[in-house]
């Protein structure tokens, strides 16, 4: 008995997150979503091996999304962007796990790649469903303007 999730489950989850951070999103979140669509996108085009040997074009794609989600989440004053860069760096570390050890099995390089882009999935979706609530951006961003730069509450 197969317990895979079916194709469309992943397509429709991008679909939705990429739809609801261009509607409702800000910034950083339009960002992340675009860069994931075009991730899938890119995903979809090179996928070839079916996990039996390591996916070069889709380590690419991975990768560049890597540097998408680093950046915003060095430059962002959002939480969201950390994690979402941790579990795409998950995913990237997983192809180098493959190609350094070729007895990593099939199953587990692709089911750890589908677990890590849900979650970065998940992330974008926090971030965006966040920013349409107008949540603060971190707590900085909600202190007293006459602090001095650095200053600490107590």
């Amino acid at each position: 008995m197969s317990y895979a999730i079916p194709h469309w489950v992943w397509e429709t989850v991008v679909i939705a997150v990429f739809g609801a951070a261009i509607w409702r999103g800000g910034r950083d979140e339009r960002i992340a979503a675009t860069g994931l669509m075009i991730g899938w996108l890119i995903t979809k085009l090179v996928y070839s091996h079916h996990g039996q040997q390591t996916e070069w074009g889709v380590l690419a794609a991975d990768a560049a999304l890597l540097g998408v989600l680093t950046w915003l989440a060095m430059t962002s004053a959002r939480y969201w962007p950390l994690f979402a860069a941790a579990f795409q760096f998950l995913a990237v570390i997983i192809h180098l796990a493959r190609i350094a050890d070729r007895s990593l099995g099939g199953w587990a390089y692709i089911s750890a790649e589908i677990l890590f882009g849900y979650l970065v999935a998940i992330a974008i979706a926090v971030g965006t469903f966040n920013a349409w609530r107008g949540q603060p951006r971190h707590p900085a961003a909600i202190g007293d303007p006459t602090d001095d730069p650095g200053a600490m509450r107590r």
